[in-house]
């Protein structure tokens, strides 16, 4: 006899749902999986956080208008189940996990900054229950003991951004983001996962019309793009033997 959604929440209470990437009964996030988490490091760009062979000063992945952003981890397995779990299964409670993670291997922002997360349209946070950036900021908020504000909204229905090129990521979200509460002068954007970095331009450049003075960012993971041929530090990156 099926059990209900009653039922089912009484068994996660009682038995946990277990580890978001690979099911195995316990904590939210095993520490098996943990450890296979790839962490970004010291060798990255500088400006933007995105990883290369060699650390550089900024690269072709730098985000406009942002001025420094981090990111914990690369955006490679276990880690894609992790946030699936938390955004599509709506499992909130892995919010708090990963923003520990975040705090393990990020800095906190300097004295005066604000965390703005970054927001969904409300029709994304009514389907999901939650805006996932928002929950991860609250936790990175607590534990650094740095203001958060929910200063921007995004009324804008667009496309999903999911499976769309560069080119497709920052024409959806032109424009989707505005400030609708004063601006704080130093805001450091939080989001789950950075691509192409579109979605955190955006927004930068909304604060910045705004009034903010300085704008950061800090997210969990990044999406690590091919670095074949690409020229980071005044050299051609060759990954071949």
């Amino acid at each position: 006899m099926a059990l209900g959604r009653i039922g089912t929440a009484a068994l996660d209470i009682l038995i946990g749902e277990g580890c978001a990437s690979c099911a195995m009964p316990g904590p939210p996030l095993c520490d098996p999986c943990v450890r296979r988490l790839a962490v970004i490091g010291a060798d990255c760009c500088q400006q933007c956080g995105h990883p290369w062979p060699t650390p550089c000063r900024t690269c072709p992945q730098c985000i406009s208008g942002v001025t420094q952003a981090r990111q914990a981890f690369r955006y490679d397995p276990p880690m894609p189940e992790a946030v699936r779990s938390l955004k599509d299964s709506r499992r909130r409670s892995l919010a708090a996990p990963l923003a520990a993670l975040i705090v393990q291997h990020v800095l906190p922002p300097p004295a005066g900054a604000v965390l703005v997360p970054i927001p969904i349209t409300p029709r994304r946070r009514a389907d999901r229950g939650f805006n996932q950036a928002a929950l991860i900021a609250n936790a990175l908020g607590r534990a650094w003991a740095v203001p958060v504000e929910e200063c921007l909204e995004r009324p804008a229905i667009r496309a999903a951004q999911r499976g769309s090129s560069a080119a497709d990521r920052r024409a959806q979200v032109a424009g989707a983001f505005r400030a609708v509460t004063p601006v704080p002068l130093h805001a450091v954007l939080v989001d789950d996962v950075v691509t192409t970095g579109a979605t955190l331009a955006a927004a930068a450049h909304a604060l910045r019309a705004a009034g903010c003075a300085r704008r950061g960012a800090v997210s969990l993971a990044r999406v690590v793009l091919p670095a074949e041929g690409t020229r980071v530090g005044g050299r051609t990156i060759h990954t071949g033997g």
